[in-house]
């Protein structure tokens, strides 16, 4: 159940009945050599849809682009600043709030995100927007560590993860065809956060951050998509029970 392939007649029809929307925000930033630029929106549109068919409850376009500046010294990346992200996630729930949607969660797949969807939710109760959002980070559950713990001996590290690897290597397996394999040495550093783009680079030069993504596999990403779906249909289904003030 897309939005974007819905007419606004359809929209009316689901509004009768629901008043939930999911909508998927991730980043286009590097994932090392080993993983895609697009890992973060992609994975998350993937769960995002795959949650939603399995509810019945709508979906909404992705938010591809995220706050990533500290990736800006690798080639590729599009970042944009947090004011932007605070912005754009404002006029969503604006314009979804304003059709009726009362429930509006953010399904998320960068970290670098969570600040700036806060801050807008922060904004638009201080402008009494009635109602609930949300955003639920797909990567952060309990389930989902563990299992990443345990599949990659405590080497999922923080980024260009094998764990966000191994699904986009389910989701896109043609797109692996010449992507780096070797094994590498996880370094464990001692830094401040956050960092500039060079302090990036310069603690973290092949973008990796304490991770070994060439323990992707597409099995592991298929056991770890289906328990990040279970998650968030648990988290989802809490807030679909609760009452709208």
């Amino acid at each position: 159940m897309l939005l974007e392939n819905l007419s606004f007649k359809e929209v009316e029809g689901y509004l009768q009945q629901k008043d939930i929307i999911l909508v998927p925000v991730g980043s286009v930033e590097q994932h090392s050599p080993y993983g895609l630029i697009g890992t973060d929106f992609i994975v998350a549109e993937a769960l995002a849809r795959a949650v939603g068919e399995s509810l019945q409850i709508m979906v909404a376009p992705t938010i591809c682009y995220g706050v990533s500046p500290h990736h800006m010294a690798f080639k590729g990346t599009v970042a944009l600043n947090p004011s932007t992200m605070v912005a754009v996630i404002a006029d969503i729930v604006r314009s979804l709030t304003t059709h009726g949607f009362k429930r509006i969660i953010f399904v998320n797949g960068h970290g670098g995100n969570i600040n700036s969807l806060k801050d807008a939710f922060q904004q638009l109760k201080a402008d009494n927007v009635p109602c609930c959002f949300d955003v639920i980070s797909w990567y952060a559950s309990d389930r989902v560590r563990k299992l990443c713990n345990d599949l990659f001996d405590n080497n999922e590290g923080h980024h260009a993860t094998p764990g966000e690897v191994s699904i986009t290597r389910c989701l896109r397996p043609s797109e692996f065809k010449h992507k780096a394999v070797s094994e590498q040495k996880v370094d464990n550093p001692k830094y401040y956060w956050p960092l500039s783009a060079e302090e990036m680079k310069s603690v973290f030069p092949d973008g990796r951050m304490e991770s070994a993504p060439w323990l992707a596999t597409a099995d592991y990403g298929k056991q770890i998509f289906d328990v990040a779906a279970e998650e968030l249909k648990k988290k989802i289904k809490e807030t679909m029970a609760l009452k709208i003030l």
